[in-house]
């Protein structure tokens, strides 16, 4: 509205005489919403409109008084010094916004701009003020990021509460037949140790559930130190081939990165794991999940390609909420954390339809300067191409 109105002013100002410039002016103040008040080249009040007497004095007192004078919860701003502001306007032809400004018990939006003369160049003929009332969109805004808040808690407490379930029912139905083969003289010793294995497992599974959570919840780099990008790959890439073996996958390494970045190579780590363990459990019996870095001039690109059946469209955009799986045992939690910690070293995490079939995860790590300048910044050291 207040743009609007500024545009009107401006064209007034190349159509009326300069002495029916304050009529025209007030006419059409008069038929807006928005509080207007205008001043002259002294700062004195020649425009006064019906909304504006709402919030102020009648327009019989404020006409020919200063425009501070008449307004004094702005002249008394101890954040803001509106007399320079008006002085710039006039002085300077500057235009000030003020899009979120603090009036007594509302919230206003302020706009001080010059009113132009018919000539674009010579001197103005004075300021414009428009206040606009925007407390009541401020706070339904308010309300929709509370009610956003609270069903995130919502959401949360309900992933937390069936996430724990699951452990703590296996763990009671263990105590149960742990405390039946106790009362058992024939009980082989091996059923015992089998129970107990079970629940230390469970336990240790509640224990990583607390962990990840607390992660999610500090997020935040703890230990950022120069480490290579290649050997956390590598590192994560072997403490998976089991996984792989089992699964009858064929899990590759392809690396391509000599650079050294500051990194907190625990959290990089527990991501890529995240994303590789992730592609591994997506692929048939007999698939391929390949981990390629290089890097680029701005950043290092760690690839996740798999095989699989590819991410079905109308699951990606819930891909990194928390809790989020169609895996069955699954925590939704491995993805989430890992886009969390990429975020947290200013990274980006991307997720792609693999070429011939499948899903590519991307991560990129950008590079500081002194880093894009090391030897790896060489455009004929990428390896693998774009993602």
């Amino acid at each position: 509205m207040t743009r609007r109105f500024h545009v009107y002013w401006a064209w007034l100002g190349r159509v009326v005489s300069e002495g029916d410039y304050a009529l025209a002016l007030e006419q059409l103040s008069d038929a807006l919403p928005v509080a207007i008040a205008a001043v002259d080249r002294s700062g004195h009040v020649i425009v006064w409109n019906r909304s504006m007497a709402l919030r102020g004095p009648a327009k019989e007192e404020a006409l020919g008084r200063a425009l501070l004078d008449v307004l004094p919860s702005m002249r008394d701003d101890r954040n803001l010094d509106w007399e320079a502001d008006l002085r710039r306007v006039l002085e300077e032809r500057a235009t000030v916004e003020r899009p979120r400004h603090p009036m007594g018990d509302r919230v206003v939006r302020v706009t001080l701009a010059p009113l132009e003369g018919p000539e674009a160049t010579g001197p103005v003929l004075g300021a414009v003020l428009a206040i606009e009332d925007i407390t009541e969109r401020v706070r339904a805004e308010e309300r929709r990021l509370l009610r956003v808040r609270s069903d995130a808690v919502e959401d949360l407490g309900a992933g937390i509460a069936h996430e724990v379930r699951n452990p703590l029912n296996a763990l009671s139905l263990n105590l149960q037949l742990l405390r039946e083969r106790l009362d058992d003289p024939a009980a082989e010793r091996k059923d015992l140790l089998a129970k107990t294995d079970t629940m230390i497992a469970e336990m240790r599974r509640m224990d990583e559930l607390v962990t990840h959570l607390l992660e999610v919840s500090r997020g935040g780099s703890a230990v950022r130190e120069p480490r290579a990008v290649d050997p956390i790959v590598a590192r994560t890439v072997e403490l998976l081939r089991g996984r792989a073996e089992r699964a009858g996958a064929a899990l590759v390494h392809v690396p391509g990165s000599r650079r050294t970045l500051r990194l907190d190579a625990v959290r990089i780590e527990r991501a890529l794991h995240n994303l590789v363990r992730n592609a591994l459990e997506a692929v048939p019996r007999g698939g391929h999940v390949t981990v390629t870095t290089r890097d680029d001039p701005h950043s290092t690109v760690v690839v996740v390609d798999d095989d699989g059946p590819g991410i079905p469209a109308a699951d990606r955009p819930r891909l990194f909420e928390l809790f989020f799986t169609r895996k069955r045992g699954g925590t939704g939690l491995g993805l989430p954390l890992a886009q969390r910690a990429i975020h947290d070293h200013g990274g980006e995490l991307e997720v792609l339809d693999r070429p011939g079939g499948g899903t590519r995860f991307v991560v990129h790590l950008p590079v500081d300067g002194d880093e894009a300048r090391g030897p790896a910044a060489d455009p004929s050291a990428s390896v693998g191409g774009g993602a």
